[in-house]
């Protein structure tokens, strides 16, 4: 008999809500009835999720696992980008649901991480296996900057959900020293996710087109990653690259904070669309620019999520409670 539950991946920009169908408890679910929802078109969370449910032709499962960026704990938490407080009890009673659960997004695809295969993972540093039962990482580039710390132990995965996004941005070149007093009189706080993120192309963009004295032109992340990949636009080029180089010098911070010594994983929006241009920026050389560190880093495997929806995944996996 299968048995299904709604499940969910909620962020800054976009909601993305679905049907598992677990068909067999050996193996994966069905991931079905997939829709994405633009998060600015509702009020609350509640109101999207009513518009999901009018959208599919399945009735609605009695479970639900909601991963939602921000700080969550199971029954309550709160979407920062809009300020939506979601609380579990007020879902299951305007829904029916026997059972609503609320997680972190990165605490879903951490749930993710031992079910994907091969072919939805992309190594991009020269080791391709960590230190087997170590901890492990997850990040992600989109609207924000997320991350979560995996640790096996010999009867579960034990998970620590992270604001990593919100460290304070550490320069390691001119160039990002200069952008830090480009910005610092802007912005109250420089963190991490001030220049690595959606908005942070942007700002990166900006900065770098006062310096160079070009023409000034308002661009998407989505057109600057696009004239970055053609390479016709020197701005755009010069903006993936040093976005690219404190994305380094940050993966390689977060392996040891975290201790991740079986690997980091990155995910998001972002990164997958500029991955060819990995190689030739200087990612590995600030991820492994770590003394007296280098040899700590430098074995930790760096993998990108290629699949497109993963969190929905690792909602549907995390176990019941």
């Amino acid at each position: 008999m299968s048995e299904t539950m709604i499940v969910s991946d909620v962020g800054g920009t976009n909601g993305r809500f679905a049907i598992a169908e677990f068909t067999d408890k050996n193996k994966l679910p069905v991931i079905k009835s997939v829709r994405v929802l633009p998060c600015n078109e509702y009020d609350t969370f509640s109101d999207m999720f009513a518009a999901y449910a009018r959208q599919i032709d399945d009735d609605l499962p009695k479970i639900a696992h909601f991963a939602i960026a921000g700080e969550m704990t199971p029954r309550q938490g709160n979407l920062w980008h809009f300020n939506w407080d979601i609380k579990a009890d007020e879902i299951e009673e305007r829904f029916g649901f026997d059972h609503v659960c609320l997680i972190n997004d990165f605490e879903a695809l951490i749930h993710a991480i031992p079910h994907l295969p091969e072919s939805d993972l992309m190594t991009i540093t020269p080791f391709e296996e960590g230190l087997s039962n170590a901890p492990f990482s997850v990040f992600g580039v989109g609207s924000g900057f997320g991350a979560a710390i995996g640790v096996p132990t010999t009867t579960e995965l034990q998970i620590v959900p992270t604001e990593v996004g919100h460290i304070s941005f550490a320069p390691k070149s001119d160039i990002e020293i200069d952008m830090l007093k480009y910005f610092r009189n802007q912005i109250d706080h420089i963190s991490i996710e001030t220049f690595l993120s959606g908005p942070g192309l942007k700002r990166i963009h900006d900065f770098i087109v006062e310096r160079d004295g070009a023409e000034k032109q308002t661009m998407s992340a989505a057109e600057i990653t696009s004239a970055a990949k053609q390479g016709n636009i020197e701005s755009c080029v010069k903006t993936v690259n040093l976005f690219l180089s404190i994305l380094g010098s940050v993966a390689g911070d977060i392996a040891l904070a975290h201790g991740a010594k079986s690997g980091i994983y990155i995910a998001g929006g972002i990164i997958p669309k500029i991955s060819g241009m990995i190689t030739d920026s200087n990612f590995i050389q600030h991820f492994n620019d770590k003394p007296p560190m280098v040899n700590y880093v430098n074995k930790v495997p760096v993998k990108l999520i290629t699949s497109k929806m993963p969190a929905l995944l690792g909602a549907a996996m995390k176990p019941r409670t």
